[in-house]
């Protein structure tokens, strides 16, 4: 009897997956065409990765394999994929989902709402935008990765940790700023450089490739559709204004009389202090930052061995900062899409203001807003060296 028992409540495995049943997908596409939606996979390919591990090298198969389905909705699209697959899409390991810009101009809401109601849809997901097709990213390899989609969400991590230049963005991430007071969001792009995809396992085996992925401008989105990119420089500003910088560096010029020479310096802490003030009948962003770092290169004649000189130098960094600030906050204003946070703060500090104004604020308030950036720089450490390069050589002639 209890041996009965025992099989009764002890659970087997018939509700086991097996790899064999099942096609990993480790980034999705998302194109518009035609009227249609058309989502591409890029599916992981394990006997091709193993063989390369086991010494299979360039000339065997490529590790990943892309197809594309078709439809009237997303998800409609993803389910016509038993058409012409013989296993299951499996998307819980889904890197990177890239969206084109023409998908994106057309809108978005059948994205993230496929993601807010299916299970197997990790929010986690990074997201990025192109203006190539998305498939033709997902096509692309990527030199000493197996996997490009797995490769692609480690690189904007290492830009978020060392450039800072763009945010790592995911699609909970996006979909919070898009629910959020100024329903806008920044979301990276990536370009592929060159004109020869690298598209096969034979391209890899020489020493260059003439085409690679990058990472490229930021896309801005109000509501639910793209609105207008912004260049590197000027989503650098926004990063600085929003407080998103953990390591970066910093150029600025020595002096007035030298603008070719510039100076160097790595950025290890940042802290960023915004408030919304009521200025007349406008609105203005009070922004403080404070900025520590480390010299890392030096071609000028100060002396660095004098206060005063480090303490030009610190003006100096102070001043671009603050101008790449300004220019990002100036452009994000054109765009009319208000991903800095003044909207956020103002609903924080006046909730009763901002609920007579929220519905003019991307297009009539928030570009007529102004901007007050103060910063300040502390240079830590300047290296083992007060003098530069040249005026060493200069010491050491004798000149």
């Amino acid at each position: 009897m209890l041996v009965v028992l025992m099989s009764a409540i002890i659970t087997g495995c018939s509700g086991r997956t097996e790899l064999n049943e099942i096609s990993i997908v480790s980034a999705s596409g998302i194109d518009w065409k035609d009227g249609k939606w058309i989502v591409s996979y890029q599916l992981v390919l394990p006997q091709a990765i193993s063989s390369h591990g086991m010494g299979g090298g360039a000339s065997g198969a490529a590790p990943i394999n892309v197809f594309s389905t078709s439809g009237d909705s997303i998800r409609g699209a993803i389910s016509k994929s038993s058409y012409e697959m013989s296993r299951r899409l499996y998307f819980s390991q889904n890197q990177i989902v890239v969206v084109s810009e023409r998908a994106a101009k057309h809108g978005l809401t059948s994205l993230f709402d496929a993601y807010l109601r299916n299970p197997d849809s990790r929010e986690t997901v990074n997201i990025f935008l192109t203006k190539h097709s998305a498939r033709d990213i997902l096509e692309h390899l990527i030199p000493l990765e197996e996997i490009p989609g797995a490769a692609i969400a480690r690189m904007i991590v290492n830009e978020e940790n060392n450039g800072s230049t763009l945010p790592n963005m995911t699609v909970y991430r996006a979909l919070l700023e898009l629910l959020g007071p100024t329903k806008s969001s920044g979301i990276p792009s990536l370009e592929i450089s060159g004109t020869d995809p690298l598209d096969s396992t034979q391209k890899t085996a020489k020493t260059y490739s003439s085409s690679k992925i990058k990472l490229a401008e930021l896309g801005l989105l109000q509501d639910d559709k793209m609105v207008g990119w912004l260049t590197r420089d000027q989503s650098y500003g926004v990063m600085w204004v929003r407080g998103q910088i953990k390591q970066s560096t910093v150029w600025f010029t020595c002096d007035d009389n030298h603008p070719g020479e510039k100076a160097v310096m790595k950025v290890h802490h940042m802290k960023t202090k915004r408030k919304a003030v009521k200025d007349g009948d406008n609105w203005k962003l009070d922004v403080r930052i404070k900025a520590r770092g480390t010299l890392l290169e030096y071609p000028c004649e100060a002396d660095l061995s004098k206060p005063a000189s480090i303490a030009a130098l610190e003006r100096r960094a102070a001043d671009k900062i603050a101008l790449m600030a300004n220019s990002g906050f100036k452009a994000v204003q054109e765009q009319k899409a208000d991903i800095i946070g003044l909207g956020v703060a103002v609903r924080l500090q006046y909730p009763r203001q901002w609920d007579a104004i929220m519905k003019r604020w991307n297009e009539q308030i928030f570009p007529e807003a102004k901007i007050d950036t103060k910063v300040d720089v502390v240079i830590e450490r300047t290296g083992m060296s007060t003098d530069s390069f040249r005026k060493m050589q200069k010491k050491a002639g004798g000149s």
